[in-house]
């Protein structure tokens, strides 16, 4: 069993080193910017309009950073995007004016979106048909906790001052280095199929709309998160341990929910999440009201990350069962796209609202969302039956947090051919 695992993950373990340096040193910028934000006194729709910059920066890179990265190569990309990533984390300190910082992030966003691309790339051509889901495993396991280890990092030093800018530079900087070692090859980038999104539509009313949704859910977590968490009244330690631990509730709940959802009618278990997020907050409503600990707190946080953190696999699952093979890497690339829409407004509109009625309208939006989405799964329910268990593609985990190269999806093979067709539109 070592020794497979060993020679599983020996081939690339210099790309896992990078990605667990970059994505510590990203997730540490995306709590400790806000926060300062927050602390200088910024208004809560500025916030918002600053850090969903960052998201559409991450859907122009999910569509354009490819172009670079076939252009000069996939080491020569990943050290271009890691040395301005680097430059932008440094530049917040000399730049603080909220135009400057809506073109930092947005810059962020898309060079974040190549080095994941890049690593998510050569991991698909080290990955065999049979290894590809056990490396994209690993590979989640060690980008969720790179994730919020990140985030605990803003403990090390005051919120006010350049050091956290420093340490994200520098692990973002450190990350050159196992992937400059590497001696993998260039893995093939193009695509199979074209797919509009009105066919996604028409073939998965519920996972195109889904995906918006997740966007919705995600980006406005992510980017107002630790602020509404310091509005409620937690220190920035508690408010560090409340974004991680949304973090590993959504880590910790892939396995369960997909096992789910390989049994039973996913449409319905995805309604039973999207339900959980909405009650999650609620409770989360009534503890803010009766001063509940804050152990309490970090209890529905656990149970909220490990909601909403769902919603973006079943959509991607629920839409495979219903294309064919050949067209799963297009239909990832469109699901991306109105995931990066929904990611993009969410924390514009949740900002608006947190501005006008305060911190407690945030979770009353993430719960609406989330429960009205529901209530549409569940008419989608009754307009006609799952299909059956054996004819559905099995439920793979996938980082919400940042979808952006979908070929390490075992489901997305690339040497499926014309007749390796599973399910037909329809």
């Amino acid at each position: 069993m070592a020794q497979n695992l060993r020679g599983l993950l020996t081939p690339v373990k210099s790309l896992f080193g990078g990605t667990v340096a970059f994505m510590a040193g990203n997730s540490l910028l995306g709590v400790v910017l806000p926060l300062r934000m927050e602390a200088t006194g910024f208004p809560v729709a500025l916030i918002g309009i600053i850090m969903a910059a960052y998201y559409l920066g991450l859907a122009l890179g999910g569509f354009r950073a490819k172009r670079v990265i076939l252009r000069i190569g996939h080491i020569r990309a990943f050290a271009v995007f890691a040395a301005l990533t680097a430059a932008v984390c440094l530049a917040y300190a000399f730049f603080f004016h909220p135009a400057a910082w809506v073109i930092l992030r947005i810059v962020n966003g898309f060079c974040i979106a190549g080095m994941t691309t890049t690593i998510e790339s050569w991991l698909n051509e080290r990955s065999s048909n049979e290894t590809r889901g056990r490396i994209l495993g690993y590979y989640m396991l060690a980008f969720y906790l790179a994730i919020a280890l990140g985030q605990t990092l803003v403990n090390v030093a005051p919120v006010g001052g350049d050091d956290h800018l420093m340490i994200s530079a520098t692990l973002i900087g450190l990350a050159l280095i196992p992937v400059a070692k590497t001696r993998l090859g260039e893995p093939n980038l193009s695509d199979l199929r074209a797919l509009g999104v009105r066919q996604l539509f028409a073939a998965s009313p519920v996972g195109v709309v889904g995906a918006a949704v997740a966007g919705t859910l995600i980006g406005s977590f992510y980017a107002l998160g630790v602020v509404f968490a310091r509005q409620i009244g937690l220190d920035v330690t508690e408010a560090a341990m409340f974004m991680s631990t949304v973090v590993i509730g959504g880590l910790a709940a892939q396995v369960p929910v997909g096992m789910l959802a390989d049994r039973y009618d996913r449409r319905i278990i995805m309604s039973l999440m999207l339900i959980a997020v909405g009650s999650s907050w609620a409770l989360l409503s009534n503890s803010i009201a009766v001063g509940l600990p804050v152990g309490v707190l970090m209890i529905m946080a656990l149970a909220f990350g490990g909601a909403i953190s769902s919603v973006y696999p079943l959509c991607v699952a629920q839409t495979f069962d219903r294309l064919e093979r050949r067209y799963y890497v297009a239909a990832s690339g469109r699901l991306l796209m109105v995931y990066s829409i929904g990611a993009t407004i969410g924390p514009l509109l949740a900002s608006a609202l947190m501005s006008l009625y305060g911190p407690k309208s945030f979770f009353l939006f993430e719960s609406a969302v989330a429960v009205s989405y529901a209530l549409f799964v569940l008419v989608q329910v009754r307009k006609g039956p799952e299909l059956p268990v054996e004819g559905r593609e099995k439920f793979v985990p996938l980082p919400d947090i940042s979808p952006v190269a979908m070929r390490m999806d075992p489901r997305t093979d690339p040497d499926t051919g014309e007749d390796g067709a599973a399910h037909p539109p329809r």
